[in-house]
């Protein structure tokens, strides 16, 4: 089942979050059936960024969020290429580069904030 995926509205809980001191979107490139979509942000502390593309297509979202500095931190993707984790394709990319489960299911709202707290608790406990 196809999910819908409204640009306008993962913006607002960006924008929301409190952990976000800038947002940039990148690319918003929107034909009928098919819609890709980039945002980099700026978080609070300032050396983190967390950024975020979506490929909605007619029959799925393609989707991933990475927390990064200079270099790659933690991501979540739904890229498959991973066929025999259990949430295939969801994965998660520790920070260790292990490729394990990922509780995302390629429901942007739902996981945009599920990422966001991931991140939020992440760096108030200064994990990264």
């Amino acid at each position: 089942m196809k999910q819908e995926f409204d640009f306008s509205e993962a913006i607002s809980i960006l924008r929301a979050s409190g952990i976000i001191s800038k947002i940039e979107i990148k690319n918003v490139d929107e034909i009928k059936g098919r819609g890709i979509y980039k945002v980099r942000c700026n978080l609070i502390p300032s050396r983190y960024k967390l950024e975020m593309r979506f490929v909605q297509t007619e029959e799925e979202i393609l989707y991933s969020y990475q927390l990064f500095t200079d270099k790659p931190i933690i991501r979540w993707d739904n890229a498959p290429h991973y066929p025999k984790i259990k949430t295939y394709p969801h994965h998660f990319h520790t920070k260790d580069g292990n490729i394990i489960e990922s509780e995302l299911r390629g429901n942007v709202i739902e996981d945009l904030q599920k990422v966001l707290s991931t991140v939020k608790n992440a760096l108030k406990e200064h994990e990264y």
